[in-house]
């Protein structure tokens, strides 16, 4: 007689496959909606026009005379022409640059709020990462705290995730392309600058050389458009975002405030690229500030 019973090897298959589920969702996170639908809508976020009242940033006193003549990947002297170039500009440059990455997002909607911080630091062309995300999020039901660290080394990833004192998730796999994939995005924050790039209507508003780097700043008065909130609700949008020639993102901040049915919802991101050089373990481990007390460290 068959058992129902599942096997180990069924056991430890349903374990990596909820790992990878966690850190393909980290890599492309959404947040909270003020929307109604699930279903992504069909035009083009950067060229979508709002129909509500929003209160625009202030016009950049610096005029256009500063901004170089070679603009980075994806962008022409009226903004951004093409958000997917400029991400995939920024990753490149990303990738091939050591360095630490923070952002922070704060979503707070009627009822709920979530707040949720990033810190990457990762090695030339990432043989080398360590990824923590500390979020809290917040109902009537009470206060739920999750923190997820994910380190990899050339070969072996290892994820492992606290939520409220208790591990859920503490798995160790070979890297594969699949790992590979989730960590380009983790690593270079796609998921929250691809998202205030399609968000805002930017302009170029200068650029300046400084050490030999050129920097260009986009800013953006007014909500373009998207899926987080109707464009009609949004009241107050500003955003800014700096990179350098080489379509490097070095810092992003973006501001959402949105009223429906006269409930305020708020969004509001932050992020920072700064290189330098990074000193990760040669074997993938749990940071002893995220690890509990009881198990091991890492995979030797």
């Amino acid at each position: 007689m068959l058992s129902c019973v599942p096997s180990r090897r069924q056991l430890q298959r349903t374990v990596v496959a909820i790992g990878l589920v966690v850190l393909i969702a980290l890599s492309g996170c959404a947040g909270l909606s003020d929307t109604d639908s699930s279903t992504p809508g069909t035009a083009d976020p950067t060229t979508s026009t709002p129909t509500g009242t929003q209160t625009p940033t202030a016009s950049p006193t610096t005029p256009n005379t500063t901004v170089p003549e070679e603009l980075p990947a994806g962008l022409n002297d009226t903004g951004v022409q093409n958000v997917t170039q400029v991400i995939r500009s920024h990753r490149t440059s990303a990738i091939k640059t050591p360095g630490v990455v923070t952002h922070e997002t704060d979503t707070k909607a009627s009822d709920i709020s979530v707040v949720a911080s990033v810190r990457v630091a990762a090695d030339t062309n990432l043989t080398r990462v360590q990824y923590v995300s500390q979020a809290q999020r917040t109902t009537e039901n009470g206060t739920r705290n999750t923190t997820t660290a994910i380190t990899a080394n050339e070969t072996a990833v290892r994820q492992y995730t606290v939520t409220e004192r208790e591990v859920t998730l503490d798995n160790r796999r070979n890297r594969s392309q699949l790992f590979d994939r989730a960590l380009r995005g983790l690593s270079t924050a796609r998921s929250g600058l691809q998202g205030t790039l399609q968000r805002g209507n930017f302009t170029v508003s200068s650029g300046e050389t400084l050490d030999g780097t050129t920097t260009v700043t986009l800013q953006a008065g007014r909500y373009a458009g998207g899926q987080r909130y109707d464009a009609e609700n949004v009241v107050t949008y500003n955003a800014t975002v700096r990179l350098t020639a080489d379509g490097l993102i070095r810092s992003a901040t973006e501001r959402i405030v949105a009223v429906r049915d006269g409930t305020e919802s708020r969004y509001s991101f932050t992020y920072e690229f700064n290189s330098q050089s990074v000193d990760l373990p040669r074997v993938p481990q749990v940071p002893a500030n995220v690890q509990l007390e009881s198990g091991d460290t890492s995979d030797g």
